[in-house]
């Protein structure tokens, strides 16, 4: 599936027959997953009731990257994927026991991949033992603390703070870390609630108000991933510290942003394929 970025002021999109239309250049709507619009651009409600009904979620960025808003497809099918997702709260300590042990293998690969070696089987051995969820999440916690002192690590000191930072963001790395979390979260939430799922029922995170909370559970699985190329993209050059504006938080200057969206787009189409066989692993766990 392909995913489509428009990050260009003044572009018509439109829809025709099977094709989506940007600038007149066309793409088939069967081969579109996501849209993703950085820009103010012209279309009608014509296009977006097309686009629903071909199954393509839109998702928009501010051009400061501090806010996205995703538009889903009316979509209603699979109601028996709800009600089992529902009913495996019952088991909602080994389900959220799967993220957590995933999330310190993938996080411990990649420390390896930079020759810095952890305890795997010592944390493994916690997650295993635990008996509730809330103490699951300090374990996940701690892990994090330690994985991201390490990672923090690879980097120069002017790019960081030595800690994770969010809202705001303190330094470019977290800013960074901070925006393509974000973009990722949009997409596996609208990928779970293609599949059937109901995205703000979890198993490890505790769904609160707006926040999608499965999508949370998910994202677990893909942030080594992204750090991995967050950390790569700095040490290549391909950002530096004058990319980002500093005054009451760090974010990624809009004129910089468009250099990244071929890799972001990469990144974002690898996770689509590797979340599709996560979804259809845990459909299968709650059946």
């Amino acid at each position: 599936m392909k995913i489509v970025i428009v990050d260009k002021a003044e572009v018509e999109l439109d829809a025709r027959v099977s094709q989506l239309y940007v600038d007149g250049k066309a793409v088939p709507l069967r081969l579109v997953e996501m849209l993703v619009l950085g820009h103010d651009v012209k279309f009608t409600s014509s296009l977006v009731l097309k686009l629903s009904k071909e199954g393509i979620s839109i998702l928009c960025i501010s051009k400061n990257n501090e806010n996205m808003a995703l538009t889903l497809p009316q979509f209603s099918k699979n109601s028996e994927i709800k009600m089992d997702q529902y009913a495996a709260l019952n088991q909602r300590l080994g389900m959220a026991k799967y993220f957590v042990d995933e999330k310190i293998v993938r996080h411990g690969k990649h420390l390896k991949s930079m020759g810095i070696e952890i305890d795997d089987l010592m944390w493994k051995e916690k997650v295993q033992n635990v008996q509730s969820v809330e103490n699951l999440l300090g374990i996940e916690g701690n892990f994090s603390k330690v994985y991201f002192q390490h990672y923090f690590s690879q980097f120069s000191p002017t790019l960081h703070k030595g800690k994770r930072s969010k809202r705001p963001a303190l330094d470019p790395v977290n800013a960074m870390l901070s925006y393509v979390y974000s973009i990722v979260y949009n997409l596996l939430t609208a990928k779970l609630y293609m599949a059937g799922f109901e995205p703000s029922i979890s198993y490890l995170h505790t769904p609160y108000r707006s926040h999608y909370a499965l999508s949370s559970d998910f994202m677990e699985l893909f942030r080594s991933q992204i750090n991995e190329k967050v950390l790569e993209w700095f040490t290549d050059g391909l950002l530096v510290a004058e990319d980002f504006t500093f005054k009451n938080a760090v974010y990624l200057k809009y004129a910089n942003r468009k250099k990244l969206w071929p890799q972001i787009k990469s990144l974002m189409s690898t996770v689509s394929k590797e979340a599709d066989k996560e979804i259809s692993l845990i459909r299968t766990a709650i059946a």
